[in-house]
């Protein structure tokens, strides 16, 4: 175990800058990939940002859930329980086994659901071609958060970052390669997009278990021997880390109705709201891994049986995050004709300042709303590390499609609202957010939920 206490800042920030890294290798993924599809065509673009965004709504359940044996492995590894974190590891792969003839199946509904949104038929079909591949290859994903949940889970982020990137950059490669078709490659477009996505997408977890599961990781953690199902560790994995997943889907299911809705939007604002969002990542992205990194040195502070740990570590995580979102936030303010001209086509419908004119807007509102969402991501994730998971998915419930859904359908069916009146309405939204996992966490209910069943009867695996 680490000599460091999980609470300081020199932990914190060892734990959390390589899953920030690894956030950025992602953004930076997504980032050179909507740029490339940008340059090569505006349709392209707007098909690629609700494909993919549903895409991944479609498996977020599993994504979540299998995540969360990451939270597993914090607390065994709080606990000093070696061969507890390899057997949550190994229901983590299970697991995400399983979940590839299912993500594949989910292609068919999901096509019809990208139907419904009303897109413009050129735009649609782009966005089938982008979605099914997306789907076919979905268990990618799913299984790197498995493997590179017995490392994060453990404070060995560094592991989990070296594979993501080492990901992120075969997709650079690959996207550049076939989108616009170099080096004897055929020139793709957004399928090539896909395709680049989805080889890559398998390829941090491949790395991840192959050092799980050789050399001395494995002989430590005895990780072979313990490569087996555990019906009893997996339903537990599933009583907490399902609500995890539904939690995840809820929220982005409901960022993706609210994506539908800009679609039908003029074109100004449509593709304003496209390029925020796209901006928007280089914020929000590295928030969530600050968000992670509370989860896994919250639950490794739990499993030492030190919630006085725990406590302090959120708070300063929390500060850490606003150290680097505020800055950032201040260039959004500032410059925001820099990140227009960024992603700017010169085939796009709408003029260079019709477009700034109403993103130099979304752009100050995400400046405001990422102190809410900081808030929200630091405390929502100490609650998951602490276990109190069907809390989370009852607030994300509540808020998201018995507030905020309905809020926006109102204001843009009732009252005609453009995007600004949407983004403004969201803040609200992520603002309450924000405040009830905040009180929540302050009533310290989550200090008596046992996760792994240690005071339940030994259970033999």
């Amino acid at each position: 175990m680490t000599r460091r206490s999980p609470d300081s800042y020199r932990e914190i920030i060892a734990v959390s800058f390589p899953i920030i890294a690894a956030m950025a290798g992602r953004t930076i993924m997504m980032f050179c990939d909507r740029l490339f599809l940008a340059q090569h065509s505006q349709l392209e673009l707007q098909a690629a940002l609700p494909a993919g965004i549903l895409s991944f709504t479609m498996m977020c359940v599993f994504y979540g859930t299998v995540s969360y044996a990451g939270t597993f492995v914090a607390q065994y590894f709080g606990a000093d329980d070696h061969e507890g974190c390899s057997r949550a590891l190994a229901q983590g792969i299970f697991l995400a086994i399983l979940s590839a003839p299912v993500m594949a199946a989910m292609a068919v509904p999901g096509t019809y659901i990208l139907g419904l949104a009303g897109h413009a038929p050129e735009v649609f079909e782009l966005e089938k071609v982008y979605f099914r591949i997306m789907m076919f290859s979905a268990a990618g994903p799913i299984f790197t958060a498995a493997a590179s949940s017995f490392w994060n889970g453990r404070g060995k982020t560094v592991h989990t970052m070296l594979a993501v990137l080492a990901g992120a950059g075969m997709n650079i490669l690959l996207d550049y390669l076939m989108i616009f078709g170099r080096l004897g490659f055929p020139e793709m477009g957004i399928e090539g997009a896909a395709v680049a996505t989805a080889i890559s997408s398998f390829i941090p977890g491949t790395i991840l278990t192959v050092a799980a599961y050789t050399g001395r990781t494995a002989r430590e953690y005895r990780t072979r021997e313990n490569f087996r199902f555990s019906g009893k560790l997996t339903a537990r994995i599933l009583r907490f880390g399902f609500p995890a997943g539904l939690q995840i889907f809820m929220d982005v299911a409901s960022f993706t109705i609210f994506i539908f809705i800009a679609g039908r939007l003029g074109t100004v604002d449509f593709t304003a709201n496209n390029l925020v969002f796209s901006v928007n990542n280089l914020a929000f992205n590295p928030l969530l891994g600050f968000g992670f990194a509370t989860t896994v040195i919250v639950g490794r502070c739990i499993g030492m049986r030190r919630t006085d740990m725990a406590v302090r570590a959120t708070r300063r995580t929390l500060l850490l995050s606003l150290c680097y979102f505020l800055p950032l936030a201040a260039t959004f303010v500032a410059f925001p004709n820099f990140y227009t001209r960024l992603f700017f086509s010169p085939d796009s419908a709408c003029s260079l300042e019709e477009l700034a004119s109403t993103a130099g807007k979304l752009l100050a509102i995400v400046a405001a709303w990422g102190v809410f969402d900081a808030v929200n991501l630091m405390y929502g994730g100490a609650l998951r590390g602490a276990g109190d998971t069907k809390f989370v998915v009852l607030v994300s419930g509540i808020l998201a499609w018995g507030f905020w859904i309905p809020g926006v359908l109102y204001l843009y069916v009732v009252l005609d609202a453009g995007i600004v009146g949407l983004w403004l309405f969201t803040s609200l939204y992520v603002a309450i957010f924000g405040l009830v996992f905040f009180l929540r966490f302050r009533t310290g209910r989550w200090r008596d939920i046992d996760l792994l069943g240690r005071e339940e009867i030994e259970v033999k695996y």
